[in-house]
């Protein structure tokens, strides 16, 4: 499952328990991530908090309840997980601007709509059935959007390591690893390497706001404009046998190779504590594609 299946079933999660007490903790053990990494992709992907959406969601519901039914204000803030009917009313009021009793009494302005978020229908396109049972695993990514982001390459023997670490040192340094931030860590070998070189480059990427200043030396910034992807999960160990299957799903598919960055998606702010990425650690491959070519370039 890649990253963004993984917040589709936190969403998923949330909206079925949306009249139940939900335990972010145990949210993220059914999105099998850790919650700091839940927390950052969770904001990433759906520009809200986890606590903002649950409450925007569970205000959406209650419109709906004042509207359709004749259940008590304060039973429907109970069942909406409120602590009271006082609770309920203040956040009602806050992101409708009227009471529950206004929305009740049908005030059009007073009833609040927040739709539930579909993470693939939103990101990813519809693949034909065949690829779809054949490669299961393979997802088109509509488009990436267009970030910000902080870099770091390094050139050398082990230039994984020495790129996180450089880059992991200067976040640290910046109070990026706070556990609530947004970032995404992006990285892959610079075009200038070759296969089976003793010393190699690798360049990772660290995706910051628009108006973050970068003022130390080592690190530079760009704005990638992102692109249309194929996107799967492995591990760092089994990155070559993927890109091999990459080639295999290209050869059926109605998409041709791409120009843009080919990227390798790590999960990593919670493991950067390690002095590297581990073999065993899981990330996100995104293969960059483009409508059906004749044929597969050579070099792929």
């Amino acid at each position: 499952m890649n990253y963004y299946e993984l917040i589709q079933r936190a969403l998923d999660y949330i909206e079925n328990h949306l009249t139940e007490s939900i335990v972010l903790e145990e949210l993220a053990k059914e999105s099998k991530m850790s919650l700091t990494n839940l927390y950052r992709l969770f904001y990433s992907l759906t520009g809200y908090t986890m606590k903002d959406y649950i409450r925007r969601r569970r205000i959406s519901y209650a419109s709906m309840l004042l509207t359709n039914t004749k259940q008590r204000i304060l039973d429907i803030a109970l069942e909406c997980q409120f602590e009271s009917q006082e609770a309920f009313s203040r956040a009602f009021k806050q992101l409708s601007g009227s009471t529950p009793k206004a929305c009740r009494n049908h005030t059009v302005s007073a009833f609040y709509l927040f739709e539930r978020i579909d993470i693939m229908d939103t990101y990813f396109e519809n693949q034909e059935q065949a690829l779809l049972l054949k490669y299961p695993d393979i997802k088109v990514l509509k488009k990436l959007e267009p970030v910000r982001v902080a870099y770091y390459q390094a050139y050398s023997k082990t230039p994984e390591f020495d790129a996180f670490q450089v880059l992991r040192n200067w976040a640290e340094k910046n109070n990026l690893l706070t556990g609530n931030e947004k970032s995404r860590i992006f990285g892959f070998d610079t075009p200038d390497s070759k296969p089976g070189e003793e010393v190699y480059g690798y360049e990772v990427w660290m995706t910051i706001d628009q108006n973050f200043v970068v003022s130390d030396e080592k690190i530079k910034t760009k704005v990638f404009e992102g692109g249309m992807y194929a996107v799967t999960s492995t591990t760092i160990k089994d990155i070559v046998k993927t890109w091999s299957r990459f080639k295999e799903w290209l050869k059926i598919s109605p998409y041709g190779l791409g120009t843009h960055q080919w990227l390798e998606e790590h999960l990593a702010l919670d493991k950067w504590e390690a002095e590297v990425p581990r073999e065993e650690d899981k990330i996100d491959l995104y293969m960059p594609i483009k409508e059906k070519e004749d044929k597969i370039p050579e070099e792929l």
